[in-house]
């Protein structure tokens, strides 16, 4: 039996947890996120005793501003694509 050369679907279905508003959302919430870690690292900064805590909120920031490139990538790698 041979495979059919013209099949009825043409579109790549994409999942809902990759879909376009669903990683705008995520970049969004993550843009907070990174927010929130500079703010940590702010005030960790302003205050002696919170100097050897601030490698939290700046490993925060990193993996938030890592999503927000890697999603972005991904949204503009699909963009180009369509």
């Amino acid at each position: 039996m041979q495979l059919d050369q013209n099949p009825s679907f043409r579109k790549l279905i994409t999942p809902w947890y990759d879909s376009n508003f669903s990683c705008w959302c995520l970049i969004v919430f993550m843009i907070l996120v990174l927010a929130f870690a500079l703010t940590g690292i702010l005030v960790g900064l302003s205050m002696p005793e919170f100097h050897k805590h601030v490698w939290f909120p700046t490993f925060l920031g990193g993996l938030s501003l890592f999503l927000i490139i890697k999603i972005f990538y991904r949204l503009k790698k699909r963009s180009k694509l369509e």
